[in-house]
């Protein structure tokens, strides 16, 4: 379905929030019948998950890029850091050296408001994450990543899956779902941390995000199989 190049998804964001404004003025007095009361909204697409593979993640990270393909690198670099710390584009060009912090133990983290929403997400970086921060440092620029702009991104997001040999589309969004099912949930890290590191209101958005990956489902099963290896079925 499409709306004058509107999506379904959007329409019925719409609509809903239509439908919510009707509603309320009509329990207020503004209006003298509830408009849309019996409309149904359309139905929410159910979308695959969006996390990479991880075969698809190790040909990205592992893709050697010509030095001369300089914004191709620095892309990829973006797209990995937001693999490695789940920071959507708008906040991975925004953070500065003020968005560092260093805990008692000597650790370095991530803490920054997110712009979509200014809620406080929190990550401890990972050496790969910071690896690349040490690579782009430079005391003239206030960033920890020099600009890419937006659409410019996008573009070379496609160049980067065809270098990769990644057959699927690839998306700077897709970086933030394999933070959230690659990184941290098959590691073993609580679905409401990973929350907070996404700087997410609702976890219900988080288990958008942290889908159990196929390791991680043989891990918990071997786990499983090894806790109850004692028990005895008894009918």
């Amino acid at each position: 379905m499409d709306v004058k190049g509107l999506a379904v998804d959007t329409v019925r964001h719409y609509l809903a929030i239509l439908k919510k404004v009707c509603r309320i003025a009509y329990k207020e007095g503004y209006a003298e019948r509830c408009f849309f009361a019996n409309f149904t909204l359309p139905q929410k697409t159910e979308r695959t998950p969006r996390a990479l593979s991880r075969e698809d993640f190790e040909k990205i990270r592992d893709v050697e890029i010509p030095a001369w393909r300089t914004t191709h690198i620095l892309v990829r670099d973006l797209f990995l850091f937001a693999c490695y710390t789940g920071t959507a584009y708008a906040d991975a060009v925004s953070v500065t050296r003020d968005n560092l912090y260093t805990d008692d133990e000597g650790n370095l983290w991530l803490k920054y408001r997110r712009k979509k929403n200014e809620l406080r997400a929190s990550v401890k970086l990972l050496p790969e994450a910071l690896a690349l921060i040490e690579k782009y440092h430079d005391d003239n620029r206030p960033t920890l990543f020099p600009m890419v702009y937006h659409p410019n991104l996008c573009r070379h997001m496609k160049s980067l899956a065809v270098l990769a040999g990644v057959s699927s589309t690839l998306c700077y969004h897709q970086a933030r779902h394999s933070f959230a099912s690659l990184i941290t949930l098959e590691a073993g890290v609580p679905i409401e941390t990973i929350s907070r590191m996404l700087g997410h209101s609702d976890i219900t958005t988080t288990q958008v995000y942290a889908r159990v990956t196929p390791k991680k489902l043989f891990e918990d099963m071997d786990k499983y199989i090894e806790a109850t290896k004692d028990l005895k079925l008894v009918l």
